[in-house]
């Protein structure tokens, strides 16, 4: 649920408003801005591999042809609607390629005359026939998968469509799959198993100490502190130092909510030296390591291998 984590936490700072770069931990890492979640929104999760490769002038030299694509109006400036719809573009594109991915591995042997999947055939696929021996761990995903099925199964005729398969992998996507979201967040970050998210248990799913070795004992991140600020004053509505379901509702899956235009008001603010609200070409390639990474990133792998015509 990493992705509904990263949306979650986003929305809850735009609601607040609240600076995004100084707060949100997925924009975080090691105390410094960590670009990684901007690459993935800007390029699109297909660009994670091979960006290493290219130089800082490589890649400003690639980045300089795709920015054409998005200027919509061509007046050498992009706006927050302009960012914000090819980031849409970007995560759509991502969905669909990754859904018609994975529904090819299925055969006449698993899809009806109507080209619907059934549990056993996807059980089959993903894990081995009924009835082999399984680990602890693969029988906690099977009956998490085979729940989240149901869900997804929205006539509940057994069957899956390729559309519903779409919100049965990518469930941040189906106002449908709300739900499951939630439960499985919830499930995956209470560690006592009592139902509830407590400040404790909120932290130590995006903190671990070992990852600060050179701070003093007893002291955390500033964004640690601050993460623990936005549970009390924006998450834990009813002041009982923990989350219920209503509440983690609201967090993860934010009522108007619009992760496009979250993240392109993000990027703006990060690289709009001038203040106006656009971005000049100027402004992205002196910023260049926030829309497509450095060497030391894994983001960039569709600035490699595609021409920008085709984003």
């Amino acid at each position: 649920m990493k992705t509904a984590l990263a949306l979650a936490a986003l929305a809850a700072l735009v609601a607040a408003d609240v600076d995004p770069l100084l707060h949100d931990k997925h924009h975080m890492k090691d105390g410094k801005h960590d670009a990684n979640y901007d690459h993935e929104a800007f390029l699109g999760k297909d660009g994670a591999k091979e960006y290493e490769d290219l130089t800082p002038e490589q890649s400003k030299s690639k980045l300089e042809k795709l920015l054409p694509k998005i200027d919509k109006d061509g007046d050498g400036k992009l706006t927050e609607e302009e960012l914000s719809k090819h980031i849409r573009f970007m995560q759509e594109r991502f969905v669909t390629n990754d859904v018609k991915r994975t529904w090819k591995q299925y055969d006449e042997r698993d899809l009806d005359k109507e080209n619907r999947l059934t549990w056993k055939s996807y059980r089959d696929r993903v894990y081995g026939p009924e009835g082999e021996e399984i680990s602890p761990e693969y029988a906690r995903m099977i009956k998490r998968d085979e729940r989240r099925w149901k869900v997804a199964d929205s006539d509940s005729d057994g069957f899956i469509t390729q559309k519903e398969y779409e919100c049965f992998m990518h469930p941040e996507d189906c106002d449908s799959m709300k739900d499951i979201i939630v439960q499985e967040t919830t499930e995956d970050i209470d560690k006592d198993g009592d139902g509830f998210v407590t400040i404790d248990e909120y932290i130590n799913d995006m903190y671990r100490p070992q990852d600060y070795p050179d701070l003093p004992e007893g002291t955390e991140p500033d964004w640690v502190a601050s993460e623990r600020e936005m549970f009390k004053d924006y998450r834990d509505k009813n002041g009982d130092g923990k989350l219920d379901k209503e509440e983690m509702t609201a967090w993860l899956t934010p009522e108007g909510f619009d992760h496009a235009e979250a993240e392109a008001h993000h990027l703006i603010h990060m690289a709009d030296d001038d203040k106006d609200d656009k971005l000049s070409k100027e402004e992205i390639l002196n910023h260049y390591d926030i829309f497509v990474g450095s060497q030391a990133t894994d983001y960039g792998e569709q600035l490699k291998k595609h021409d920008p015509a085709e984003l």
